[in-house]
């Protein structure tokens, strides 16, 4: 069910406008990580949710990402520099009669030829997530001053209200029936 799941992610996610930024000499760079698998990344022009010009979905992830240390794990991708820059990590598994979702959306103002990663941790337990933005050597002891927290949860390009970092779960009813004796 889990790898099905994980399947039809995929698949869906090129419905999203895939990211996919003019070059310019006013930009930095980012990389994108976390500490699970089954998430994907999105961008927007401001923290009232209005999608990202250069188009929404900055990444989706099916596999572990976590070995920040490893260059060929994650993505890096362009983002202006200058402006503050709103992205929203998204973070589904299914389970039987169940999926656990956690979301959350974070703003920073990247400077001009700087690199940065943003990190994106989900509880084993999926009770929580969060997202760290630190400097590109990963180490979340280096702030980024223009780190915060977005107004609203931002989804697919719509407005999901106040960000909360809280897991939720959709439970199914699930109903058994033994077949009939042949």
């Amino acid at each position: 069910m889990k790898n099905c799941f994980a399947l039809c992610a995929i698949a869906l996610a090129g419905c999203a406008s895939q990211y996919q930024p003019k070059p310019t000499d006013d930009s930095a760079t980012l990389k994108i990580v976390g500490n699970n698998a089954n998430f994907f990344t999105e961008a927007y022009e401001s923290e009232d949710c209005s999608p990202h010009k250069d188009g929404i979905r900055l990444a989706t992830f099916s596999g572990m990402t976590k070995d920040v240390d490893n260059p060929s794990v994650g993505k890096t991708v362009q983002i202006p520099a200058g402006k503050p820059f709103v992205l929203s990590h998204y973070y589904i598994d299914a389970r039987v009669a169940q999926n656990r979702i956690c979301r959350v959306t974070v703003a920073f103002t990247p400077e001009r030829g700087k690199s940065y990663q943003t990190y994106f941790q989900v509880e084993p337990d999926v009770s929580s997530c969060d997202t760290v933005v630190s400097s590109a050597s990963g180490n979340p002891s280096v702030n980024v001053p223009s780190f915060k927290y977005g107004r609203n949860l931002c989804v697919a390009g719509e407005n999901h209200g106040p960000v909360s970092r809280k897991a939720t779960r959709l439970n199914w009813k699930v109903e058994w029936q033994r077949a009939p004796a042949r």
